[in-house]
Formats: structure tokens, C-alpha cells, sequence
């Protein structure tokens, strides 16, 4: 099948970009770029005009805005130091070479990479981040040209014109000036040297070649192929479910393991299989389990557990699924057909997808669920936390947070798949307020950042974020408010999100409103289903009710009955607090957590989780912490 490049972006004539390009002249454009450069994150050099050559000899680090600016004639264009990033600078002429190496190449690369290009060259160079320090270049080559990739002690031209007189340009606008290092997707040294593997073997083989010499047209409309750059939707995305695991089943099935099954690649082709399950496809576990048992070194279950659990830390480096169909190609399977979500042999067996399966077709061994943090947080469910106001809600999310992005038990509960990364949304107070209490809570259970690099907070004043409007007087979601809150999750790609409290994000609604309630849960559950992740909600009591109670709510039933999981707190009574050993005057700091609906269970077996659960914390678990 052909491969799409969607979002293509259509280039200027020739004559057109050659009358609108910059020279080396053209020195304000030059110092606006460095100025945008530097502001961004990137370590700047000066490059001689109409090349690639840096001026300073001890450029290696970048250099201050002394030297920068004002920008010099003979020096006006722009280098980044890539120290830190992982730039593939494609050294290839032939562009059938280079449309062979992209397609090659892409979907081993994560979304979002930077693509500088030239105007009369098929030429191109695409900025990542290294996923860990600083690594060095690495490269392949071969009678075609070579694929390089820039690291620790080289520059890439960023800005200016090459030394053929063609001006630099970046597709889409994204450039290091509009994009900030922080925000360019990361890749690890396992997915480059997949990479370097399968175009070493392009760059050697002389099949397709064109001549040296292409007219200008055929350049041009290559050129055109290439415009969209790197963000593509995969193939795999379109397929139905079942015809992503046909095809997730025959890559594994072409797949021999059973002589020879090296650790690197058998991680490999794991995450490639979980990124599977990512993009929807059905009962990725169980396939993975089963083509790791029939490998020549299998362990034990629970080292695969622990494997498997591990994608969602290296889920930021990018193995996706492309990695995995690009290994069955290279073991003889032929998966285009598979890949074609028209090919009617490969339609579902039901001719509708809603049309309910028979038993037949559900998973002989059902994936489990992906427990986060005890019985507490379930990948793709929302759990609520319900209390009075000022009884500890937040201390506890607090401890929450910090347990789960350190993997840690601080709450007596397993934190299961290590560190997790987590999303804390905190819409009532501002980001000073959290910090003092974060910082707090580290300070108790002996935590650095370090110990928390994946959890991330926003306060109040950082974001307005607002799900739900009123139109005369029917209430409807705020679409600004859910792109931000999506924008954050993209971004950040959380296994848990916090959002404390609830009464904060529905704007002008009212909580009473079951039509309101039912829609802000409902979408609040698909975004927790669609990105595979565990939602916990802050939301308060209803007066008068008996706490530890699933119906103390306040507001429309539909809150609690679309959550899965419903935790309550239960302040320590005075008269309690001497059998346990707190001063009386010390009982309305300490509060026991305990589990009112558990949806996830059925029958006496629901029954006796409560209970467990209840004996399990019948000591305090959260000490608020005082400022």
C-alpha cells in the first residue's frame, strides 16, 4: 500500500521561495532568530555566512548574546549546539534514496520531531532530544550517502543560507525559534540503533536507484512528499481492533524467539506490543505473554510483569508498534495487506462493530486490570475522594501524588509498575499554595525531586480550567476547557490525574443538576478509557450525611455512580483518639481513609476487600502537615 503523509503542507514555487528567501545579509532576521533561539533553550553559535563552519574555536557549549549580537556580515548564520539532542541529518542525494530511508525510518520515530530543510536538495535533518545525557554521534554510510546522528560536540545549522545559496527552512514553522527544547520529543539509543540497522541496509543496496543527476521538478515534488514531516498517523491507528490484533498476532507469529531471544530485543518488541494497546488494539498482554513463554529465555511470569510495567516509563522514548512491524518485516512477513483498513479480507467478523461478539471471539485469558496504586486507582476508571471541607482531602491527594511518582508505599498501599508519572490539578488554590505543601510533605517522608521527577502540578492561577457551561440555562461542556485539559494530558502523558476539587471545574452548573453531573462524569471516564490512565477526584460531602457513606456526596447521584471506585475520609473522633495514642486536642489533625463503593468487585468478594481495607488503615495513614 502507499504510504500517506498527512498534513501536507504545499511549497511555494521555485521561483517564489527563491525570491522571498533571506541572504546572509539580511541581519535583523538573523539576530530575531538567536534572540527566539536562546529564549528557547538552545545553546547558540555563530556560523560563517553561506556555510556551516563555526566561528569560535570553543563553540562546543554555545556562546553568550555578547557575541551573538549585534550579528556580523560575515558570520550571520546560525548554529544550535546539539549537546543533549539526537539531530538524523540525512546525507543522501538520490531521492528515491531518501523517500526509501523515510518510510523506512518513520514509523520507528516518535511524533513531533523538528525537520530542517533546503530548498534545492532532497536533504533533510530532524531534531529529537536525547531520552538520557549527553551521547555522542553515531552514524551509517554506504555507496548512497550516509545517515548521521548528531550529538555531544557537533552543531546543526539552524538559520541562514547553505553555502549552494539555498536559504534554511523548517517545516511547518517549527523551528527551534517557535518550539523550546523542553517541548522536542525525546528518543533512546535502542530505537537509533533500529534505526541506523534498517537504513545501513538502504544505503548498500543499489535496487531503485536513481541517477545522479534529477531535473528540478522531480526534486520539487519529492520535496512536496516530505512537507508534512514526522508527525504521521500510522496505518495501524485505522484499523479496527481485532484487525490490529491480527496484526499485532501475525508480527509476533513471524517473530522465531525460541533459539535465540536477547533481553534488548525482547524489551523491544514488549513495548512495541504495548504501544499496540495504546493505540486500542485488544488483549496486548496476553499476546505478549504468550510469544515471551515460547522464547529460549524465559524466566518467570513475574519477570515479565516487570517488564511490562516498565513501558509506561520508557512510553516518552517512543518504541511504538512501528518497531515491531518493521521486525516482522525484516523476518519475511509481508503485513501491507494487513495493514490496509479497506482490504475486505481483513474487515472484521462482524460486518458492524457494534454488533455484540460471541463468546467465542472474547480472549481466551482476559488482560487483568492495571492496578496504579493499591485498590485505590485503576488504569482507564475514575475513583473519587469525598470529605467535609478542610478535613484533609488534599493532604491526602498530596501524599497521593508523591506516593505514586516515587513508587513508594507512603500510604500503605502498593504503587504497582514503579514510579508513575502524575498530573496534579489543584483549581481552587494557586501553584505557591501547592508548592508549600509538596514541599512539606517531601520534607516528612524524606524525598528529592529527584525521587519525583514525573509528577507535575498546576494551581489555580496557572490555568482556568472550566468543563462545564450553562446555555439558557442547559448545561453542555466548555470545549476550551476540555482542549486544555487534553493539551495537558498530551503533554505530559500522566498515569494518574488529580483534579481537586470537583466543585472548582464546573463553572456556572450546578452539581445538583444529574444532566450536568452525568456529562462532566461520563467525559471524564472517556478521557480516563482513551488514554489509558486512572482519574482520582476531590469532591465534598453533602451536609448532614454520615461520612464513610458512598451516598455523602454532595450533588446528582450520577458522580458517584459513574466513578468505579469511591474512597471517603473519616476524621478521628476525640473519644478515639487516646486508643491510639493522640492527645484529644491532637484528633481533628488525623483522619483514616476508607473505601465506599468498589465497582470492581462483585458480591461477598467486594464485601471482604472493604473489609480488608478498612482493617488495613484502621490506624491513620495521613498526617496533615502543618506549615
Amino acid at each position: 500500500m502507499r504510504w500517506r503523509w498527512p498534513g501536507r503542507t504545499t511549497m511555494p514555487s521555485r521561483v517564489s521561495v527563491r525570491r522571498n528567501c533571506r541572504t546572509a545579509g539580511d541581519l535583523e532576521g538573523s539576530e530575531n532568530f538567536r534572540r527566539a533561539a536562546i529564549a528557547n533553550g538552545y545553546r547558540v553559535v555563530r556560523v560563517i555566512s553561506k556555510g556551516k563552519r563555526p566561528v569560535a574555536e570553543n563553540w562546543t557549549q554555545g556562546e553568550n548574546l555578547d557575541h551573538l549580537l549585534p550579528v556580523s556580515a560575515t558570520a550571520a548564520n546560525t548554529g544550535i549546539c546539539t549537546a543533549g539532542f539526537r539531530v538524523f541529518d540525512v546525507d543522501v542525494d538520490e531521492l528515491k534514496k531518501v523517500q526509501e530511508i523515510m518510510r523506512a525510518i518513520l514509523p520507528l520515530l516518535p511524533r513531533g520531531g523538528l525537520i530542517r530543510r533546503r530548498v534545492n536538495s532532497p536533504r533533510l535533518a530532524i531534531v529529537y532530544k536525547a531520552e538520557a545525557g549527553e551521547p555522542c554521534k553515531k552514524a551509517v554510510s554506504g555507496k548512497f550517502g550516509k545517515l548521521e546522528v548528531l550529538g555531544n560536540g557537533q552543531q546543526l545549522v539552524a538559520h541562514g543560507v547553505h553555502e549552494s545559496g539555498a536559504e534554511i527552512y523548517w517545516i511547518g514553522g517549527k523551528s527551534p525559534a517557535t518550539v523550546s527544547a523542553a517541548e522536542v520529543p525525546a528518543i533512546g539509543e535502542q530505537q537509533i540503533s533500529a534505526i541506523l540497522n534498517a537504513v545501513s541496509q538502504i544505503l548498500a543496496s543499489s535496487v531503485g536507484a536513481l541517477p545522479s543527476k534529477v531535473t528540478p521538478s522531480a526534486r520539487s515534488a519529492h520535496i512536496n512528499d516530505l512537507a508534512a514531516g514526522i508527525s504521521i498517523h500510522h496505518p495501524f491507528d485505522d484499523l479496527a481492533p481485532d484487525q490490529q490484533r491480527c496484526v499485532v498476532a501475525e508480527c509476533l507469529t513471524v517473530l522465531d524467539n525460541s533459539k535465540s531471544d536477547p533481553r534488548n530485543q525482547w524489551l523491544a518488541v514488549l513495548f512495541a506490543v504495548a504501544d499496540a494497546g495504546q493505540r486500542g488494539c485488544p488483549d496486548v498482554r496476553s499476546l505478549a505473554l504468550e510469544w515471551s513463554r515460547r522464547g529460549a529465555s524465559w524466566t518467570s511470569e513475574a519477570d515479565f510483569d516487570s517488564a511490562w510495567s516498565s513501558y509506561r516509563a520508557n512510553r516518552a522514548g517512543g518504541t511504538t508498534v512501528g518497531t515491531l512491524i518493521h521486525l516482522a518485516r525484516s523476518a519475511g512477513a509481508e503485513v501491507s495487506s494487513l495493514l490496509d483498513s479497506s482490504s475486505p479480507e481483513k474487515k472484521p467478523t462482524s460486518e458492524t462493530r457494534g454488533v455484540a461478539l460471541p463468546v467465542a471471539a472474547l480472549p481466551a485469558i482476559p488482560p487483568k486490570r492495571q492496578w496504579l496504586h493499591g485498590t485505590d486507582l485503576v488504569r482507564g476508571a475514575v475513583s473519587l475522594i469525598v470529605a467535609p471541607g478542610g478535613k484533609g482531602k488534599s493532604s491526602f491527594l498530596t501524599s497521593l501524588a508523591l506516593a505514586c511518582a516515587s513508587g513508594r508505599p507512603l500510604l500503605d498501599s502498593h504503587v504497582f509498575g514503579g514510579r508513575l508519572r502524575v498530573l496534579y490539578i489543584n483549581a481552587e488554590d494557586a501553584t505557591d499554595e501547592i508548592a508549600l505543601r509538596v514541599r512539606a510533605a517531601m520534607a516528612h517522608h524524606q524525598l528529592t525531586d529527584a525521587h519525583v521527577g514525573g509528577l507535575y502540578v498546576a494551581g489555580a492561577d496557572r490555568l482556568s480550567l472550566t468543563l462545564i457551561k450553562v446555555e439558557r440555562g442547559t448545561p453542555g461542556l466548555n470545549p476550551p476547557g476540555w482542549q486544555e485539559l487534553r493539551a495537558l494530558v498530551s503533554l505530559h502523558k500522566p498515569d494518574v490525574l488529580i483534579l481537586d476539587p470537583l466543585v472548582a471545574v464546573v463553572g456556572g452548573a450546578t452539581l445538583n443538576d444529574n444532566a450536568a453531573a452525568a456529562l462532566l462524569m461520563r467525559e471524564l471516564v472517556s478521557l480516563a478509557a482513551l488514554n489509558k490512565l486512572s482519574v482520582i477526584i476531590a469532591h465534598h460531602t453533602s451536609k448532614n450525611r454520615e461520612l464513610g457513606n458512598a451516598d455523602a456526596a454532595m450533588g446528582a447521584a450520577s458522580i458517584v455512580n459513574l466513578a468505579r471506585i469511591s474512597l471517603a475520609i473519616e476524621p478521628l473522633k476525640n473519644d478515639d483518639a487516646t486508643e491510639i495514642g493522640v492527645a484529644p486536642w491532637d484528633a481533628d489533625s488525623v483522619f483514616r481513609v476508607t473505601g465506599t463503593k468498589q465497582n470492581l468487585y462483585g458480591g461477598s468478594v467486594a464485601f471482604r476487600s472493604r473489609c480488608r481495607m478498612r482493617n488495613r488503615r484502621s490506624i491513620p495513614t495521613v498526617t496533615r502537615l502543618v506549615l
